[in-house]
């Protein structure tokens, strides 16, 4: 029997705020089976729980999915391409109904439409019972209880898995959609459905979330955010949008569309693998996926086209995540602009003037921090221009009103530094509100999962018939054969980044980085030389800005060459409350990059990156 050809998946959108027209795209040009769009993140999670208390009980959903169905319905129809999302968020029946309505208009009212739910378990909130049942522990801090938490929760979802999708598509449905499955599962459940996999076939199923944690952030594996990018700069305008092809065995090929700039290539796709990881298990409510052995490897017919294999699956834990939101207060910002001479005098007059102007504040946080550093002779005053940036917090709304901020921070602008000029913009230092998160897990089998069909239909979702337990703490290690870093001869103070590429990002208040070499005589070097106690010393003086003794983790992927870390605590809350400019940690790995180490000569002749 020959089996079935690889299904193509294409992805239009890694984030809310994506490409307006990358779906039109993709059914232009893609050439794909099915179409996946990953709309959430935990801030716009947040941010629609405000817009769904504060605005309108109907919306809470990603109005920016509806807007691109809209402009090629008729062409996905025709060409009979799925559609899986997870634009639902936290009102996924509002965009279901929605997109019923949709088709109706444009006359295709015979096409079944499918919602999967139960993500939302915010009734666990009010229902003390099923609550203390079920005793909420913070995700990284068994100590932490959601019951101790100083902030009253009032949304919770569930990060479920991949079988509610597969079985709508089972069921004929064309378009699902989905409220906060996990990033994975639009791309697993299409695959489940497409090949028939079983619960069981947990190597599949690995391959096929890798395959979806590759393309899952758009342009991101096409050349976007990466440390390699002044190879092809030129290409990267208006980015085109990636396509796995996935077989029957759970390997994939990455490629992209034809329209839009970019490259694939096995340094993007590898970059893109190390980000947002938390070490080399993958832990999904369908399947562990350990990635500790990926092979990642250009092709030689097609300069766009990488292969990717070497996942292996493990069955899946017996919880999945579970994020509870709550109202942390109001929040609100200034920034002064300080150019010329003396500039850490002039900081160090602002920093004592603030003091004073807030010396009765009751600000829950406040921060007070430089960006940039004085240049000598600048070329324009722009270029010699650094930033100082006031960032507060409060619980309630009155201890930040205007006259406990806005109100002294622009008296501040006639007895201030030489040259004092500020941002214009005083509706940042309004009081907007803010969501603070508590990650925690929950039984999957405490969940109750359906799916609705527009032809009336209700299907039941099991939980996994098996489950294995995982250590809360996740494994970490140094490499397991240092070598003497002297065998690789004279070294050059250089940055990190000449040789090494890197990649970082969030979950939550952790920050991950993941390292990698571009040659294989490189890789022992890495290995011995990034340690955990390195690391904190590349972080400089940053790394007091948090405990100085939050955890690290550290693991290597040796088929791609690279050093990964996991850095607990560190984004001060996350991007939710986070009271940092990078709240999601994405500039971190070039920072990194760019700290001056010894590097080995020989390794410097090859070229910088």
């Amino acid at each position: 029997m020959i089996g079935k050809l690889p299904l193509r998946v294409g992805n239009v959108s890694g984030a809310t705020g994506d490409h307006p027209h990358a779906m039109a795209r993709m059914v232009k040009s893609g050439n794909v089976d099915v179409i996946t769009g990953d709309w959430l993140s935990e801030m716009n999670i947040a941010w629609n729980a405000i817009i769904k208390r504060d605005t309108d009980p109907d919306l809470g959903y990603e109005d920016g999915f509806y807007q691109q169905l809209d402009e090629c319905l008729d062409n996905i129809v025709e060409k009979g391409i799925k559609v899986v999302t997870n634009a639902g968020a936290l009102n996924t029946l509002s965009l279901y109904n929605k997109v019923q309505d949709l088709c109706k208009r444009r006359g295709h009212g015979d096409i079944v439409i499918a919602a999967v739910l139960g993500d939302d378990v915010t009734d666990i909130i009010t229902d003390s019972q099923r609550r203390s049942q079920l005793q909420f522990t913070h995700l990284d801090h068994q100590d932490r209880l959601l019951d101790n938490w100083e902030l009253k929760p009032f949304c919770a979802t569930a990060y479920i898995g991949c079988q509610g999708i597969s079985k709508a598509l089972k069921a004929g449905a064309s378009i699902v959609i989905c409220g906060r499955v996990t990033d994975a599962s639009p791309v697993m459940g299409a695959c489940a459905w497409y090949f028939g996999w079983q619960e069981e076939q947990y190597d599949e199923f690995a391959g096929s979330l890798l395959a979806a944690h590759l393309i899952e952030c758009g342009p991101y594996v096409v050349g976007a955010n990466f440390s390699g990018f002044k190879d092809f700069l030129p290409e990267l305008v208006d980015l085109a949008f990636p396509i796995a092809e996935i077989d029957s065995a759970g390997r994939c090929a990455i490629t992209r569309t034809v329209e839009g700039g970019g490259r694939v290539t096995a340094e993007t796709v590898k970059a893109q693998m190390l980000y947002e990881l938390q070490g080399h298990l993958y832990l999904n409510p369908d399947v562990v996926g350990d990635l500790s052995e990926v092979h990642i490897e250009a092709t030689d017919n097609d300069p766009n086209r990488v292969r990717v294999y070497g996942a292996r699956g493990l069955p899946p834990p017996s919880t999945t995540k579970v994020m509870f939101a709550a109202p942390g207060g109001y929040q609100a910002e200034a920034t002064f602009y300080i150019n010329g001479l003396d500039i850490a005098e002039k900081v160090a007059m602002m920093r004592k003037q603030l003091d004073y102007a807030f010396r009765d504040n009751n600000f829950s946080k406040l921060s007070i921090e430089q960006y940039g550093a004085q240049v000598d002779n600048p070329s324009t005053q722009q270029a010699g221009t650094v930033q100082l940036r006031v960032f507060v917090q409060a619980r309630q709304k009155h201890d930040i009103a205007p006259s406990k901020f806005k109100i002294p921070i622009y008296a501040l602008r006639m007895q201030s530094y030489p040259g004092y000029h500020m941002g214009l913009d005083f509706r940042t230092m309004e009081p907007k509100a803010f969501m603070e998160i508590f990650p925690a897990t929950i039984p999957i089998s405490a969940l109750d999962l359906k799916v609705q069909l527009s032809t009336g239909d209700v299907l039941e979702v099991a939980p996994p018939q098996f489950t294995k337990c995982y250590p809360t703490i996740r494994p970490s290690y140094e490499t397991a054969e240092p070598v003497d870093l002297s065998v690789f001869g004279a070294t050059r103070l250089a940055p990190l980044g000449s040789i090494v590429h890197a990649r970082s990002g969030d979950k939550a208040d952790n920050s991950n980085v993941g390292f990698f070499v571009r040659n294989q005589d490189e890789y022992p070097w890495l290995q011995t030389f990034l340690t955990v106690d390195r690391l904190k010393g590349l972080f400089g003086d940053d790394w007091f800005k948090c405990d100085p003794q939050r955890r690290v983790e550290r693991v290597e992927f040796p088929g791609i060459f690279a050093v990964h870390f996991r850095i607990l605590d560190n984004l001060n809350g996350g991007i939710a409350s986070s009271d940092r400019i990078d709240g999601l940690g994405k500039g971190i790995a070039e920072y990194l990059r760019s700290r001056h180490v010894e590097i080995p000569i020989s390794f410097l002749q090859k070229g910088a990156i």
